[in-house]
């Protein structure tokens, strides 16, 4: 029995043009689930949400850090080939944490590989202080129109290694000249 499993899934392995892991261990939990309606009426975005067990924010595929909020509860991501946006929101409402419980690793601007840290977290701190410790992982609005095919998976995942999401990207049909 596996660890995880895709609900769009066949019994054969699926392919994606795009994989996103895990950025952190834990549970997966639907977005529709996330108590904050920003997430959960998808407004920034498509995705997934983990219930994190782990205390660290990983890359979740080859990416570029494009901003690390200024108290470090939330990082924005560009996927490499692909300039797919990324957000991370580490917890809900953990803005009023003021940058307490996060320590960042990476600036933006750095390139890094699947499973590279990115933020370490304080989640025992977070847990006690924040609203809740729920982290949305989103695919910025702005990219939905270039995705065909989203699978989002299920049960728990281990940061930079469980895939979560499987993006395969609309292809514009090929179309002969005319004669």
């Amino acid at each position: 029995m596996s660890w995880f499993s895709f609900k769009l899934s066949h019994k054969e392995e699926s392919t994606a043009d795009l994989t996103i892991c895990a950025p952190i261990s834990g549970t997966v939990i639907p977005i529709e689930d996330v108590p904050d309606v920003v997430f959960s009426e998808k407004i920034i975005g498509e995705g997934i949400a983990i219930q994190p067990t782990g205390d660290k924010i990983v890359a979740p595929c080859n990416c570029t850090v494009i901003e690390i909020f200024e108290t470090n509860h939330a990082i924005v991501l560009k996927t490499i080939p692909d300039n797919i946006v990324l957000f991370i929101h580490i917890g809900i409402d953990t803005v009023e944490l003021k940058g307490e419980g996060f320590m960042r690793v990476v600036q933006e601007g750095d390139n890094v590989k699947t499973g590279e840290t990115l933020i370490n977290l304080n989640l025992n701190y977070i847990q006690n202080h924040a609203k809740s410790t729920i982290t949305p992982v989103l695919i910025s609005s702005s990219d939905q129109p270039r995705i065909g095919k989203l699978e989002k998976a299920e049960g728990n995942c281990l940061a930079g290694q469980t895939p979560i999401l499987k993006i395969n990207f609309k292809h514009e049909a090929f179309t002969s000249p005319a004669n």
